[in-house]
């Protein structure tokens, strides 16, 4: 697939949840077989890691962002990074040269990191993510909440931001406890200075809950579906200087997508 040029890259619109103005786009690897059609990046992911291809898929993936991001001036993006990716030792200088060769300034990408190599390798991590920080990149804590995260880990590791996981939002409104739970994160990123980015918006009243909580950015269906580049070009132009998405659009932004 690799080789075929069967990988493409999507991307998800993050918005400001006060105004729904599109700060950044999330990068996401998609992957249309001509044998088994979309494969799900849950089952391809893995073995990708497995066998050592997540370091070109990484690639693959970085080199097209940069060019695309051309057609978006001042637009950030967010792209995952697997405990792999980071345990290669020219991890960080790789991504540093393509962003180089594009012409793209660190500084306009969050790099998303799981918890996983924390946890192993807390003392290699902390100096490979000293070293990104150096560069210029942004680091980003996904999906928070979900496996061994503490306050340690965010004032050990420069992380500029943190993604509380989906699953506490889809219970937003019905399980007080993940009410609760997400107020008390997004209490800790503002108390540590870490922005705070709520995933997996499906509904308006979600949305409504999360303003009512402070949480600054979301992102989700409700407001936009992973898209080609095209669409996100697009996608601004229609928006114009202001970049902001009007809710009772998202449903127009979904048909599009």
């Amino acid at each position: 697939a690799v080789e075929a040029g069967e990988l493409s890259v999507a991307y998800q619109p993050i918005v400001r949840t006060s105004d729904l103005t599109v700060i950044s786009v999330e990068a996401l690897v998609r992957w249309d077989s001509p044998e088994f059609g979309r494969v799900s990046p849950a089952d391809f992911i893995p073995v990708a890691e497995e066998t050592g291809l997540i370091h070109d898929i990484g690639k693959f993936v970085f080199q097209t962002a940069c060019q695309d991001m051309a057609e978006w001036p001042g637009l950030k993006v967010s792209i995952n990074v697997s405990p792999a990716q980071l345990r290669e030792p020219n991890f960080a200088n790789d991504f540093a040269a393509i962003a180089r060769r594009n012409a793209v300034v660190p500084n306009r990408f969050k790099l998303e990191l799981t918890e996983g190599l924390l946890v192993r390798n807390p003392t290699i991590a902390k100096r490979k993510l000293a070293r990104l920080k150096s560069m210029g990149f942004g680091l980003s804590l996904d999906d928070f909440g979900t496996g061994f995260s503490s306050i340690g880990y965010l004032r050990q590791f420069p992380f500029d931001w943190l993604k509380i996981d989906k699953s506490f939002v889809a219970e937003l409104g019905t399980n007080p406890t993940s009410n609760a739970l997400i107020q008390s994160m997004i209490a800790l990123g503002d108390a540590l200075d870490i922005a705070v980015v709520a995933e997996g918006i499906e509904t308006a009243e979600q949305l409504q809950l999360l303003r009512l909580l402070q949480c600054e950015y979301v992102q989700g269906f409700h407001l936009a579906r992973p898209m080609p580049a095209s669409e996100v070009t697009a996608l601004l132009a229609r928006l114009g200087d202001s970049r902001k998405i009007v809710e009772d659009s998202s449903r127009a932004i979904e048909r599009t997508s």
